[in-house]
């Protein structure tokens, strides 16, 4: 009779590594919580420190999607709201989505007077439905969120149905295929490549590739994705998401 066995995956680093990683596995999978969903105590302390943080990501994934007046673009999962402030100044008219309320007023102090004129707009949503009407953005994007949408392809099904023919798409996130660093829980952070994103993206019906701007992180991919020019709604589709 054949003997089954079974290996068990051994950790090998040195015990002071494998100690202090246990150690500290409760403070990084609230950290990484609190990335996801930034609320209670902690949420508006992340949130600022985002502001810093992110600043040059975002600034990347601003120049690369280009913005131009007039747009009707949406930003998912904008937390302290800086990049929001900064279409608003380049002249798009801005819809937000963030599944944090402390996201949400924080972003909200931010640019009270763009949402006191109602250029800016923002919404509590977890992305899987967006309340936006049928063909009424030119741009889409969103930065270092991906990893913790609950149904992504149906968030990215969305950004198709809101997406007006030739809009574009952004998605910046750090693809899986880059090892995950020890301060990010992997309970946490989805696990996503830029090859499953691409795909996704591909049969909502958007043609995506992934760029690498100057003086970005390696690790951090680009999605960058166009709507073909015919329209996705049926001739009857006139619906508006509901968050």
């Amino acid at each position: 009779m054949p003997v089954l066995t079974r290996q068990c995956s051994l950790d090998r680093r040195p015990w002071p590594q494998r100690a202090l990683s246990i150690a500290t596995r409760p403070l990084t999978r609230y950290l990484s919580a609190q990335a996801a969903h930034p609320h209670g105590l902690g949420g508006p302390l992340i949130g600022r420190l985002w502001v810093k943080e992110t600043a040059k990501t975002n600034d990347a994934a601003l120049e690369l999607l280009a913005p131009r007046p007039g747009e009707d673009i949406l930003e998912i999962g904008f937390g302290p709201g800086r990049t929001l402030g900064l279409l608003v100044e380049r002249g798009a008219r801005v819809t937000g989505v963030d599944v944090s309320e402390e996201m949400v007023r924080l972003a909200g102090r931010r640019n009270s007077e763009p949402v006191r004129t109602g250029v800016l707009t923002l919404h509590r949503g977890d992305g899987v439905t967006l309340p936006l009407d049928d063909d009424s953005q030119d741009a889409v994007f969103a930065v270092h969120n991906l990893y913790f949408w609950s149904k992504p392809e149906a968030t990215i099904a969305e950004i198709a149905r809101v997406l007006r023919p030739g809009g574009r798409v952004l998605m910046v996130f750090r693809g899986r295929e880059h090892p995950l660093p020890n301060r990010l829980d992997p309970e946490v952070y989805a696990d996503v490549t830029t090859d499953q994103c691409i795909a996704w993206l591909a049969s909502a019906g958007l043609e995506g590739q992934c760029h690498h701007p100057d003086g970005a992180p390696s690790e951090v991919s680009f999605v960058l994705a166009s709507a073909h020019r015919e329209a996705f709604a049926t001739p009857d589709s006139t619906h508006a998401g509901q968050v």
